[in-house]
């Protein structure tokens, strides 16, 4: 027979066991990555708009956004992704690069544009502005089989870490992808605080009109510029 002092010693060593578990299982959490898969863009003649709708899995992230941070730039108010160390955001973005980590295992960090986005989008594809406030970076903690295309449009959610040379750092918990053919820029926005390197990729926004909503290769070619041109390749892979 065990004594009642080693069953409460087994017990609680269970119970720190499970709880060390747990806690390395957080510390290592990958990022969840989800894709929309693209559509058939077939003009009808008529154009809806909408409001953003979060998937399943988004949903418990966009809820810890709070209201001021799940509406980030209008041409009725404007938005900045700068100071907001500690805080919980959720960005729109442009990929721009991606680097694998050369310490961590499996984690990449992603050279992002800032796009704004007012909360509202086409019924038929997402939309987000041409301006946005900025650069910044985006830690991922992924096991290398999740694609993160270049120039596709991602929403990220997590915290900002770090603010280094005007640069915001954000932990990404939850990532959502629209590859081309499945989002589309409008010219509405705030003040553009963009980055002038990838202000001058943009032939539309020097020529006419950037919104198009039906796009072809040919615009993201024309308002992104070519992903082959990048020195990287696909998931910072050299």
């Amino acid at each position: 027979m065990i004594a009642s002092d080693s069953i409460g010693d087994v017990l609680m060593n269970r119970l720190l066991l499970a709880t060390l578990l747990s806690l390395s299982f957080t510390a290592h959490c990958s990022t969840i990555i989800e894709s929309e898969q693209p559509k058939p863009l077939k003009p009808t003649g008529t154009l809806g708009t909408c409001s953003y709708k979060p998937r399943d899995t988004e949903q418990a992230y966009f809820h810890k956004l709070v209201p001021t941070e799940q509406v980030t730039g209008s041409f009725l108010q404007e938005y900045s992704i700068h100071g907001k160390k500690d805080k919980y955001v959720s960005w729109f973005a442009i990929v721009r690069e991606v680097n694998k980590d050369q310490t961590v295992p499996n984690r990449y960090h992603l050279l992002l544009e800032q796009k704004y986005f007012d909360g509202m989008t086409d019924c038929h594809i997402m939309l987000v502005s041409v301006s946005g406030s900025g650069d910044f970076m985006a830690s991922v903690d992924a096991d290398g089989t999740q694609s993160i295309p270049l120039f596709s449009l991602i929403r990220v959610y997590g915290k900002v870490t770090e603010e280094a040379g005007g640069l915001p750092q954000v932990s990404a918990d939850y990532i959502r992808v629209w590859p081309w053919f499945a989002f589309t820029l409008t010219d509405l926005g705030g003040t553009d605080h963009s980055n002038p390197k990838w202000r001058k990729l943009c032939k539309l926004c020097k020529s006419g009109r950037v919104y198009k909503p039906y796009p072809t290769e040919e615009y993201y070619l024309s308002v992104l510029g070519d992903p082959k041109d990048s020195a990287l390749s696909n998931n910072g892979k050299q």
